[in-house]
């Protein structure tokens, strides 16, 4: 049981951070939230598939998913989606907007959200892909279609991505200080690589890198909105 906490104590970490990017600007607020609860939704529904090959995490409720599968993809997504406005100092300009054009926006973002999910269903459940490796499609098919429609989020889709991968060392270095030996107990390394980078799994760190890459620009191609300097 010393590892009950752990997988909690990583996801604590991650929101300490979210709490600090939510308090320090004003105008990120409703896109941190919002994104942030889509993908809490979204951890909740892909937990205990990422847990059936990849890693066995414990829950402090013995179940998965669990408090921590919200708790890990609300932090994780409200990071992402603001990260790089903070560190380089943008600010979002977004056209107010008829009914019309709101339907367009909706239906972009459901449409990424369900091929995020249909894709990693479809590649894990039909052909019976590792999740890992599901996780591939599910990313880049959704990222592929907001580069093709807005080329102007690239460079955020890339810096976010980066800067996730950076953040997320924390969520493994922080559990690993209090409970030593968690990552190599919890992750199954027969299903993956075991390459460590600091002490981290590979695959972990191109996962976050993915999950940047798409949730980053996110709210940006759902609202079509344009990243500006602040002045």
């Amino acid at each position: 049981m010393v590892y009950h906490y752990s997988y909690l104590i990583g996801c604590l970490t991650l929101f300490i951070i979210w709490g600090l990017l939510f308090f320090i600007r004003k105008d990120t607020k409703k896109e941190m939230l919002i994104i942030s609860f889509l993908f809490g939704i979204g951890g909740l529904i892909v937990d205990p598939i990422y847990s059936s090959d990849w890693w066995f995490p414990m829950t402090i409720t013995n179940t998965l998913p669990g408090i921590e599968s919200f708790l890990f993809g609300f932090s994780v997504a409200g990071i992402a989606s603001i990260i790089y406005l903070d560190v380089l100092r943008k600010k979002l300009k977004i056209k107010k907007a008829n009914k019309s054009v709101e339907v367009r926006r909706n239906f972009n973002l459901f449409l990424i959200g369900f091929l995020l999910l249909g894709l990693f269903f479809g590649f894990y459940f039909i052909l019976k892909w590792n999740s890992f490796w599901a996780s591939f499609p599910a990313f880049l098919i959704p990222l592929g279609i907001i580069y093709f429609k807005r080329r102007d989020l690239i460079i955020n889709s890339v810096f976010s991505g980066l800067l996730l991968a950076i953040v997320s060392f924390l969520f493994y270095w922080i559990p690993e200080l209090v409970t030593p030996g968690w990552i190599l107990n919890t992750w199954n390394f027969e299903m993956i690589s075991g390459i460590l980078i600091f002490g981290v799994p590979l695959e972990d760190l191109v996962w976050f890198f993915l999950a940047g890459l798409i949730i980053g620009p996110y709210y940006e191609y759902w609202k079509e909105a344009r990243v500006v300097d602040e002045k």
